[in-house]
């Protein structure tokens, strides 16, 4: 366990779970479906940054639980191009 791995996956956690309801408000304000799949993809995310964080706790995770930093970042930046797409105000 380290401390950036651990702070990493907090962050993909907070990111994904924001976006999740943020497209999900989005969705049931505009009516467009395509939020609900922004919103279901990020949930998704949310759930692998948990299985992540629990990995990195000094609690005796499971061996498939655990994951490198190079990954996390990916997703992380997954997550923060996520929340752009949903925030970006539609052009008329």
């Amino acid at each position: 366990m380290t401390l950036p791995d651990l702070f990493v996956t907090v962050l993909i956690v907070g990111v994904s779970s924001i976006n999740a309801a943020l497209a999900g408000l989005a969705s049931y304000r505009s009516g467009e479906r395509r939020f609900l799949a922004v919103s279901a993809a990020n949930g998704v995310m949310a759930v692998l940054g948990a299985v992540w964080t629990w990995g990195e706790l000094p609690v005796s995770p499971p061996s498939w639980s655990v994951v490198q930093l190079p990954v996390l970042l990916l997703l992380l930046l997954v997550a923060v191009l996520f929340l752009v797409s949903t925030l970006w105000p539609r052009s008329a």
